[in-house]
C-alpha cells in the first residue's frame, strides 16, 4: 500500500500485540493443552495496524506450545524485538510508535521494556482495574483527562484517556 492507504501515512505506526490459539486435531510438534480445553500452540502475533477499515499487515510470530502462559514478559518483549525489526529505521524507536496489546501484555517487565529510556516507543496496555488502580485512577484531576480518538483520529464518543504516572501510583 502507498499514500494516503500507507499505514504510516500520517507518520505514525500501530503495532498490536496479541495472541491466538491454533487448534491442532492431531499430535504436532510443540502441540499442548491450552487454556480454553482444547490441544495445540498458542503463537504470539503481532500486525501493523491498518485504521478501522484495514485488517492489519503480519509483521511477526512467535510460535509457543498450546500452554504457553499469556503473560508471558519475555515472549511479549521478543515478539516486539522482531515487529520492530520489519519496520523502516524510522519507526524502530520513538513517539511516532505504538506499541498496543491486550492485558496479557500487562506486566511490569514488558512496560518497563517499553518505557526503557532511548526507546521513546508510545505505548497501550490494557489491565485488569484492580481496587488499587481505581483509587489511583479518581485521583487523577479533572484537567489532566482528554478525549479518547479513534485510530483515524476522530473522536471516540464517551471515552476519555489520562496517564497515570509513577508518581501518582505511589502516593
Amino acid at each position: 500500500m502507498a499514500g494516503e492507504t500507507a499505514p504510516d501515512a500520517d507518520g505514525r505506526v500501530t503495532v498490536d500485540l496479541d495472541g491466538v490459539l491454533v487448534i491442532a486435531h492431531s499430535d504436532k510438534e510443540d502441540a499442548a493443552a491450552t487454556w480454553k480445553k482444547t490441544y495445540g500452540h498458542h503463537p504470539l502475533t503481532a500486525f501493523v495496524d491498518h485504521g478501522p477499515g484495514g485488517t492489519g499487515e503480519p509483521v511477526a510470530a512467535l510460535l509457543r506450545l498450546g500452554n504457553a502462559g499469556s503473560n508471558t514478559a519475555a515472549d511479549h518483549i521478543t515478539t516486539t524485538r522482531l515487529a520492530l525489526a520489519q519496520l523502516p529505521k524510522r519507526y524502530r524507536r520513538g513517539r511516532q510508535t505504538l506499541i498496543r496489546t491486550d492485558s496479557a501484555g500487562g506486566t511490569h517487565d514488558f512496560v518497563s521494556w517499553l518505557a526503557k529510556r532511548g526507546r521513546w516507543l508510545s505505548y497501550s496496555v490494557g489491565m485488569t482495574v484492580t481496587e488499587t488502580i481505581h483509587e489511583h485512577v479518581l485521583k487523577v484531576p479533572a484537567s489532566a483527562w482528554t478525549p479518547a480518538v479513534e485510530a483515524g483520529g476522530e473522536a471516540r464518543h464517551g471515552a476519555w484517556a489520562a496517564e497515570l504516572t509513577g508518581k501518582l501510583l505511589h502516593r
